[in-house]
């Protein structure tokens, strides 16, 4: 199923194709109209009720298929399709408002300036020597991460309204970014992982032999696999299966420009790659 796209609506006939994709019982799917979500500004799309089989029998449902997500769930208890409707309209309309200037510190404003202007790196701005080193961490920390939004389409502005964390202050203290032990760009630093490698660098890992291997977590609650990079997302409908690299998934040992490093699974989810202490 592919990715909702915000600039495009879908079509009636696409979203209730995928409507049925989604639904538990797609012979009980029902459209709902509703004006205001088939005409939204943003959000735009279309609403199902459906029945949902539960250990309590048989309950009511809804499929949403917009420009920004799908979704499914039970009604009841209060909750109705037009309650559901109501807070998606909401969310869609909170991710795309207008952030003044007053709700952005120095931080952000350096990092949007960086951003917009298509810069990798704070130290690269013109004045950076002006910028104190605690704005400085926490702005090269908000172009990290803006850099890493999937929606790189869109202003740094308008990714900063689509994570609200992104607009709080730094905590006292605290380190935001390091430089990366390979290469010196900036990193995203953790405490845990005082080694771990910035972006560019975790996009060049390979095994021994020097073939680009990418780590995935195997399940929610952690685990990791490798595979190897060029056996991902293949476009020649061979119907060929993604290559698992043993050799990475079993040992965590793998290589960037030829260093030795490590790929594991994060605390908390992810992948972590760190260069090899020593």
């Amino acid at each position: 199923m592919k990715r909702p796209d915000p600039d495009v609506p879908p079509a009636y006939d696409e979203a209730l194709r995928i409507a049925r994709d989604l639904a538990q019982d797609s012979d009980s799917l029902l459209p709902y109209s509703h004006r205001e979500l088939e005409n939204a500004r943003y959000g735009q799309g279309f609403a199902f009720l459906q029945k949902i089989g539960t250990d309590r029998g048989e309950m009511d449902g809804y499929v949403l298929v917009t420009a920004t997500g799908y979704g499914s769930g039970l009604l009841g208890g209060g909750r109705t399709i037009d309650t559901v409707i109501a807070e998606h309209l909401a969310r869609a309309e909170h991710a795309n408002r207008d952030i003044p200037d007053s709700e952005l510190s120095a931080a952000h404003r350096v990092a949007l300036e960086a951003y917009d202007a298509g810069l990798t790196r704070i130290d690269e701005m013109p004045g950076r020597a002006a910028i104190d080193a605690q704005t400085a961490d926490y702005a090269e920390y908000i172009l990290i991460v803006l850099r890493h939004s999937s929606n790189r389409g869109l202003s740094g502005r308008n990714i900063l309204a689509r994570n609200d964390f992104l607009l709080h202050s730094p905590d006292a203290g605290r380190r935001y970014t390091h430089p990366c032990p390979h290469c010196r760009r900036p990193a995203i630093h953790e405490e845990r992982y005082p080694r771990s490698v910035c972006d560019d660098c975790r996009s060049r890992t390979t095994d021994r032999a020097g073939r680009r291997v990418t780590g995935f977590n195997t399940h929610l609650s952690g685990g990791m696999i490798a595979y190897y990079a060029d056996t991902l997302d293949r476009s020649d409908d061979s119907g060929s299966r993604e290559e698992e690299c043993v050799e990475v998934t079993r040992t965590g040992m793998c290589f960037i420009d030829g260093h030795p490093a490590t790929m594991e699974e994060g605390r908390f989810g992810g992948i972590v790659v760190q260069m090899a202490s020593g």
